[in-house]
């Protein structure tokens, strides 16, 4: 299949760097790597987990994956903006961020105050949803059931 780059749409090309085949835009220098890809090429584990963990919660790149298609999520770590593709876990590095990224290997990869206040409003969301639900389960047909057998089970037992 054919890639574009999400930032200018020229068809991105296969480059070697290290043993890792990357898909390449030859206009902006931006480098596409599959999933584990970065792993592979920095050697840094906790980077790729996080980079694979810590997306989705916030949507907030306005590029598509080149590979799947799908909403890439912008993630601020160790100083460098890259995306990350909430269906295949691609990401998308501009020009330098690769080095940057291998460069600061070792540094913690900690949560920025923006990324901890992203989470704790989605699991505010995801509360708020559930609460929901349950509400309209405990009103719906299933509630009726359940208060139902609830009382059965008052009277003879």
């Amino acid at each position: 299949m054919e890639r574009a780059c999400p930032r200018d749409g020229t068809k991105l090309v296969e480059e070697k760097h290290k043993d890792v085949t990357v898909d390449a835009c030859p206009k902006c220098q931006g480098i596409f790597l599959d999933k584990n890809e970065l792993k592979k090429l920095s050697g840094d584990a906790d980077l790729n987990k996080y980079l694979r963990d810590m997306v989705g919660y916030d949507v907030d790149s306005q590029l598509l994956c080149p590979s799947c298609g799908g909403l890439m999520d912008a993630e601020h770590v160790r100083g460098v903006e890259v995306e990350v593709c909430l269906t295949c876990f691609g990401l998308w590095l501009d020009h330098g961020e690769l080095d940057a990224l291998v460069a600061a290997k070792g540094n913690a990869v900690a949560l920025t105050p923006e990324k901890e206040a992203e989470i704790k409003k989605a699991q505010e969301a995801d509360h708020d949803r559930a609460r929901r639900r349950r509400g309209i389960l405990a009103r719906g047909p299933l509630g009726a059931l359940d208060r139902g057998l609830s009382e059965l089970v008052r009277r003879y037992l």
